[in-house]
């Protein structure tokens, strides 16, 4: 990690898009699964996003003068996508967990990708505090998409 105390803040709002639109991928994807436990499970992916973007925000309103709502192509492509396979498929839980444990991967590309970038320290703090509560939820997912 680097510590630049003072310097401008990277790519905060490129992380801040991916989790924007995942909240809202896990939240239309909660009102279609069938199984309480993935819908359960999706709420806490949703809660731990959410944290994670007003973390973020500070830097976010840093790094562009205002705070970042918006949302990232890739991942509203991803939400498009499961949406016609759940179409073509009688199995849309599994399909949801598979796409959104994608959207966990995505979300800690950009993570790391930041963290690979010169920040403040305190934005740095942010960002590792960030990937741990990423990773826990990406393991999470995972162990689901196995069962």
């Amino acid at each position: 990690m680097n510590t630049h105390q003072g310097s401008e803040v990277n790519h905060i709002t490129d992380i801040i898009q991916v989790m924007n639109s995942g909240i809202d991928f896990y939240q239309k994807a909660q009102e279609k699964v069938e199984d309480p436990a993935i819908g359960a499970l999706f709420q806490r992916m949703i809660d731990a996003r959410k944290v994670s973007v007003e973390r973020l925000q500070p830097y976010a309103i840093n790094e562009k003068g205002e705070r970042e709502d918006g949302s990232s192509f890739a991942v509203e492509a991803r939400r498009a996508y499961t949406a016609l396979l759940t179409t073509f498929t009688s199995h849309n839980d599994s399909t949801y967990v598979k796409e959104l444990e994608e959207v966990e991967d995505k979300t800690l590309v950009e993570i790391k990708a930041a963290m690979d970038k010169p920040q403040p320290a305190d934005c740095e703090a942010a960002l590792a505090k960030t990937l741990l509560t990423m990773q826990s939820c990406h393991a999470e997912m995972s162990r689901m998409q196995k069962q």
